[in-house]
């Protein structure tokens, strides 16, 4: 019984850690469905606004509202289910909320508006729920205490909180809610996901039931083993192995575990602990926690501590800090409970995972940004082409645009499929020799193309130059994207160099500018991914910031190396080496 007490507490208490991390992950899901369903609200929205822009300037909603014809009106109307028509200078909405408005132009003023406003109807939660994957039961639009949802229509007691998870009831049903307003007053339509409180419980207990009788199975068969090998130990032999037992089970969880007592000394600090944090158990044990913990003070401070061990709807929930040990910033998520007079904690290492959202969110952001600008110039010039009668030569101009920006999207994702295949390491780099002075001229010949007169290219090769081992079609790639970046960050011209130089047993391939240059600090992080110098785009000059990334990648495949000298307003060399032939002595 002895050994049983402390372990079956233990059981108990991380069957309800487990039983929390299940409505955590209830929360989160919920939250997951709210951000999916809201995109896909967000992009029917967008469409809706472009399409009310576009009929705000078609010559058909024109002269239908100068000719007063209602039918035509209508019609439209019915084509575009969010658009609303409405004639006359000062024309208004009855009862609805516009959430755009565009005018209709005429000879003598305005002459009508168009209106975009959303219908938020069932057939709308049964569209977003397709779109966005989500059963039809877990989406609705909150329109003041009604609930729309696709199997009907309910009324709700006090409206949730708008972005954080709450208990909500329709009749005689409790749900678990997120809610988002989606236009700016408060008590505005609101789009929100929900589950029934009941199914989460069900699931939460399903989870803490199976982690008990999990623990329950191990302490029998400790006991067992106990009672079977050691039937005559003495008592406190007995209490030293409970606590070793106790320990031990511990020490095989994933999660980082410690325990903290009354007086704020760490009595426990489990493998996993030691492994996620690498402070060593001995460091730790019998310390005080705010001497032996980095960001101690955090941890306390942020981290709620459950009143009794197992309680579902207590105190305690998982919160994300970071701790910064030893100059290495780690983000832990925490969660804690208290035990009689101590506090468990337990912790795992969420670094990776917050990494992989910064990185994730950088790279829509970026990606969302570069494809708006030729996706704009794609859609404005085929809208001029469909809609107007235009003169030869201007056709000729909108056509050579589009291929210009069709081949600035064709690149980006050229970008996208290289990045992954560099990180899947699934890219095919061909190892056989060319010649580089072929090579270099065809990439220079290319690149002259897309200067002006204000920007020479001018190539400059040894007398004598080895074949080069490697892959010309990667070489070419890498070659084409340091010329684009000397063009576009040489803003007023200049002259552009490309130098070949046999170097030992490489030949080095040099690309030099008289541009804008790069500050001595940047130089370290601009072939890193989605390192950008000009973020913000202050200077005009666009990017991904994945271009310097696949130059490295790919010189590494090819078993060379790259670098970067600069100094600001001075210019900027960009230099990479292959492995080459010997060159012949000179006779």
């Amino acid at each position: 019984m002895l050994l049983a007490l402390p372990l079956a507490v233990a059981v108990w208490a991380f069957g309800g850690f487990a039983a929390k991390r299940e409505r955590s992950n209830a929360d989160q899901e919920l939250v997951r469905n709210l951000n999916s369903s809201g995109s896909v609200y967000d992009g029917l929205f967008r469409d809706a606004r472009r399409n009310a822009n576009t009929l705000a300037r078609s010559r058909r909603v024109a002269r239908a509202f100068t000719r007063n014809d209602t039918r035509t009106l209508r019609a439209i109307e019915t084509a575009h289910p969010w658009i609303v028509l409405v004639p006359g200078k000062l024309g208004g909405l009855h009862g609805r909320e516009p959430l755009a408005g565009f005018e209709v132009v005429g000879r003598r003023g305005t002459i009508g508006r168009v209106f975009v406003v959303p219908r938020f109807d069932q057939d709308l939660v049964g569209l977003i729920s397709d779109r966005a994957g989500l059963p039809s039961d877990r989406l609705g639009f909150l329109l003041g205490s009604r609930l729309v949802r696709e199997n009907g229509v309910g009324r709700v007691g006090a409206p949730p909180e708008f972005l954080r998870p709450t208990d909500l009831r329709m009749g005689a049903v409790e749900y678990r809610a997120v809610a988002q307003s989606l236009v700016p007053p408060r008590d505005a339509p609101a789009l929100i996901t929900l589950r029934k409180r009941s199914e989460i419980a069900a699931a939460a207990n399903d989870v803490r039931w199976r982690v008990i009788g999990i623990g329950l199975g191990l302490i029998g068969a400790i006991l067992v083993t106990a009672y079977a090998v050691a039937p005559a130990i003495a008592r406190g032999r007995l209490s030293r192995q409970q606590r070793d037992q106790a320990e031990r089970v511990l020490a095989s969880l994933g999660d980082g575990v410690f325990v903290v007592d009354r007086d704020g000394v760490v009595r426990l600090w489990n493998q996993a602990a030691e492994t996620i944090t690498g402070l060593r158990a001995a460091d730790v044990r019998g310390r005080r926690a705010e001497d032996a913990i980095p960001g101690w003070t955090t941890i306390s401070t942020f981290v709620p501590v459950a009143d009794r061990p197992g309680e579902g709807d207590g105190g305690s929930s998982s919160e994300t800090v970071p701790v910064d040990v030893a100059g290495r910033e780690l983000w832990l998520s925490i969660v804690a409970v208290a035990l009689d007079d101590d506090t468990v904690y337990a912790f795992r290492d969420a670094t990776y995972a917050r990494r992989l959202e910064n990185l994730r969110s950088d790279f829509v952001t970026t990606i969302s940004h570069e494809l708006r600008t030729p996706l704009a110039s794609l859609h404005g010039a085929a809208m001029t082409l469909r809609e107007h009668e235009l003169p030869a030569q201007t056709q000729d101009d909108l056509l050579e645009m589009i291929a210009e920006q069709s081949n600035r999207l064709a690149n980006l994702v050229e970008e996208i499929l290289v990045v992954g295949q560099l990180d899947s390491g699934s890219l095919h780099v061909v190892a056989d020799t060319f010649e580089p002075e072929e090579l270099v001229r065809g990439v220079v010949t290319v690149a002259r193309s897309r200067v002006g007169e204000e920007t020479t290219i001018e190539v400059g090769t040894n007398s004598v130059l080895p074949q080069v081992h490697g892959d010309a079609e990667r070489t070419r790639q890498v070659l084409l994207n340091l010329l684009d970046n000397a063009i576009k960050y040489s803003p007023s011209g200049g002259r552009i160099e490309v130098e070949l130089a046999a170097v030992e047993d490489r030949l080095r391939f040099s690309v030099h500018d008289q541009g804008l240059g790069i500050p001595v600090g940047e130089q370290e992080r601009i072939f890193d991914k989605f390192y950008r110098l000009d973020p913000d785009q202050r200077r005009g000059i666009g990017g991904t910031g994945l271009g310097l990334y696949i130059c490295r990648e790919l010189v590494r495949s090819m078993h060379g190396r790259i670098w970067v000298e600069s100094e600001p307003g001075q210019g900027t060399t960009f230099a990479f080496e292959l492995p080459a032939e010997p060159v012949p002595a000179a006779a």
